[in-house]
C-alpha cells in the first residue's frame, strides 16, 4: 500500500512539472512570435509532442532499458502462464546460481533455449521453501504452495527447508 501512494506521489509531482514546463512555455513563447505563425505552430507543437511523448513514457515505465543481462528458464507451462498474465512471479532455488538483482532486465527463455521475451525483475524476496503461501503459488501460476513444491521438487531436487527466491518480475517486451 505504501508504495502505490509513493508510486502515486512521484507520477503526481511529475505530472504537475509537466504542467509547469507547458505553462512556463507558454509565457515565454512570445518570443517565438518573430519566427512567423506556421513555423511556431509546427515547431510548438513538435515540441509539446515530445515532451508529452516523453512524460507519457516515462511514467508508464516503458522506457527503453538496456540490453538484458542474464536470464531467467521456464518450463513451457510457466513461460506461457507469463505470457498470458496468468504468472507475475517466478520462484527459484537460492543456490541455482546466478539469480538476476531487482531493477535487473533478463532474458525470459524455455528449457530448450528459446527466448520469448525480456523481463524486468520489479522485487525480490528469499524464503525457506516449507514457508511458501499458497498466495505465493498463485502469483507463479500454480493453485497451490504444494503443487509448486512438487513441480520444484521434481524440477530442482527441493527439499522443505531449503532457501528459494521468490522473484516479481514483469514482461517489458518480446524476443529481440
Amino acid at each position: 500500500m505504501a508504495s502505490r501512494f509513493v508510486t502515486l506521489l512521484a507520477r503526481g509531482a511529475l505530472l504537475f512539472l509537466l504542467s509547469a514546463v507547458l505553462v512556463f512555455g507558454f509565457w515565454e513563447h512570445h518570443n517565438f512570435y518573430q519566427i512567423g505563425f506556421t513555423n511556431l505552430l509546427l515547431l510548438g507543437g513538435l515540441v509539446t509532442f515530445l515532451v508529452i511523448l516523453g512524460f507519457r513514457a516515462a511514467l508508464s515505465g516503458d522506457l527503453p532499458r538496456r540490453r538484458p543481462r542474464g536470464e531467467l528458464t521456464f518450463t513451457l507451462d510457466e513461460g506461457d502462464r507469463l505470457l498470458r498474465g496468468g504468472a507475475e512471479a517466478a520462484i527459484r532455488p537460492v543456490e541455482a546460481g546466478d539469480l538476476p538483482t531487482v531493477g535487473q532486465v533478463v532474458w525470459a527463455k524455455y528449457d530448450s533455449g528459446r527466448t520469448f521475451g525480456r523481463l524486468l525483475v520489479a522485487d525480490g524476496t528469499r524464503t525457506f521453501l516449507e514457508d511458501l503461501t499458497d498466495e505465493d503459488a498463485r502469483k507463479s501460476g500454480y493453485a497451490s504452495a504444494d503443487e509448486l513444491r512438487s513441480a520444484g521438487a521434481a524440477r530442482w531436487k527441493w527439499r522443505p527447508g531449503d532457501l528459494v527466491a521468490v522473484l516479481t518480475v514483469r514482461l517489458v517486451g518480446g524476443t529481440a
